[in-house]
């Protein structure tokens, strides 16, 4: 039967082991390391058909050969996971150190590496053959797919970094994507997706490219994972949302955000939580009024132009303001010396009570017993350019504050 040979393409170190004087186990000298193509296959030599492993290089494409059989004294298999392996040879004394390899096909070397010598010769394992010049070369880091004649039917290649798949009419987001480990930035912008995976919150992305699309809704797992601790630029814009998941305040490290052109009627309450937003647009949707915590941002740029804001008016009174129930106080409490709580120790009216919570600008919780303003912020305060909110050059926008007690109301009314 014929085998078709595996070819691992990955960054490989051969460091010359030297014996010591004593006779005691050799020691590392000197090394060399570069790009390489390593693979396992049969070369008769003398008679005998063997076991090779063939190192090829840039500067030597007919390659280094080691023989295996009876000539592998270790296998350090340890971070294989991570695309490392050193194999120890008894003759040459060499360490041969993988790295920067493809996980599965490093499994695959080391399954071939164990096999025994009279299935090596039984046909399982390929003739040796020279390898080409592009097996050798660094592996694919970004691919650009400006057509769908041109889309990879057979997967992507598992060491991309940079993929751009913009304008070629996809209906949704390639599952096979969500395997990139690698994957940096991502591009899928003026295609035909009405979903996002929620496995795309398990990419370690930097950049995400979604405009341009018909995405209704997005998944709260897609703030929750990986993603949360690394992606810095989001771009949403011409899409169909008409809310965001409260998770996206979890993208801890995000510096870009760009929602324009959707049908967006608020946005989450703890998106001042996004300490490290400098860039943000939010112009032309459905928008009326801001969250209580977005004052707390400290932009470079922001654009709201386009969105019908409501009038600065007084939303809710309290007679009692300062009478809050047991009920209320208690929660309070909870919310004020952050105490967990779920529906396995509380019931669960209480819990959807507690997760109802308002934020007063004291910092403090409030429930029943609250005042609700609307309140003119000017957004020079929170942005160092912004772009005016309609053609009239107005900068103010409303904003919620709560106001929890009669103290608060006091010091809010002497500070307006």
């Amino acid at each position: 039967a014929h085998h078709k040979i595996m070819r691992l393409s990955c960054h490989l170190e051969t460091v010359y082991l030297l014996a010591t004087s004593a006779g005691g186990p050799r020691v590392p000298g000197k090394s060399s390391n570069s790009r390489a193509s390593v693979c396992v296959g049969r070369k008769i030599t003398g008679g005998k058909d063997e076991l090779y492993l063939t190192i090829s290089t840039a500067r030597n494409v007919a390659g280094i050969k080691y023989k295996v059989q009876g000539n592998v004294t270790k296998l350090f298999s340890k971070f294989i996971s991570e695309g490392k392996l050193t194999i120890r040879f008894k003759e040459p004394a060499h360490d041969v150190v993988i790295s920067k390899a493809d996980p599965t096909q490093l499994s695959e070397l080391v399954a071939m590496l164990k096999v025994q010598p009279q299935r090596a010769d039984g046909g399982t394992v390929p003739h040796l053959r020279a390898p080409k010049l592009k097996d050798i070369e660094q592996p694919k880091s970004k691919l650009v797919i400006k057509n769908r004649a041109n889309y990879p039917m057979k997967g992507f290649p598992s060491s991309l970094q940079h993929l751009t798949a913009a304008g070629i009419s996809l209906n949704r987001v390639d599952l096979r994507i969500l395997d990139l480990k690698l994957l940096q930035t991502l591009d899928l912008s003026n295609n035909c997706i009405k979903a996002v995976p929620s496995g795309v919150g398990e990419l370690h992305l930097v950049e995400l490219r979604l405009a341009g699309n018909s995405i209704a809704a997005l998944p709260s797992e897609l703030c929750t994972g990986e993603l949360a601790g690394s992606l810095k630029l989001l771009d949403l814009s011409r899409n169909s949302l008409t809310t965001l998941p409260q998770s996206l305040s979890q993208l801890k490290h995000l510096v870009t955000l760009k929602l324009d052109c959707n049908r967006l009627r608020t946005l989450p309450n703890a998106f001042g939580r996004l300490v490290s937003l400098k860039y943000l647009s939010v112009s032309a949707n459905q928008v009326t009024v801001l969250p209580h915590t977005f004052p707390r941002l400290s932009l470079q740029s922001i654009d709201l132009f386009g969105n019908p804001f409501a009038s600065p008016k007084l939303l809710r009174s309290c007679a009692s303001l300062s009478l809050p129930s047991l009920l209320e106080l208690s929660a309070r409490a909870v919310k004020h010396y952050r105490l967990p709580y779920d529906p396995c120790c509380l019931p669960v009216r209480l819990c959807h009570y507690l997760d109802s919570a308002k934020k007063c600008l004291c910092g403090g919780a409030c429930f029943s017993v609250f005042l609700h303003h609307l309140a003119k912020l000017d957004l020079h305060k929170i942005a160092a350019t912004v772009t005016t909110v309609d053609r009239n050059g107005d900068t103010s926008v409303p904003v919620e504050v709560f106001l929890c007690s009669a103290k608060c109301l006091k010091l809010w009314t002497y500070n307006r």
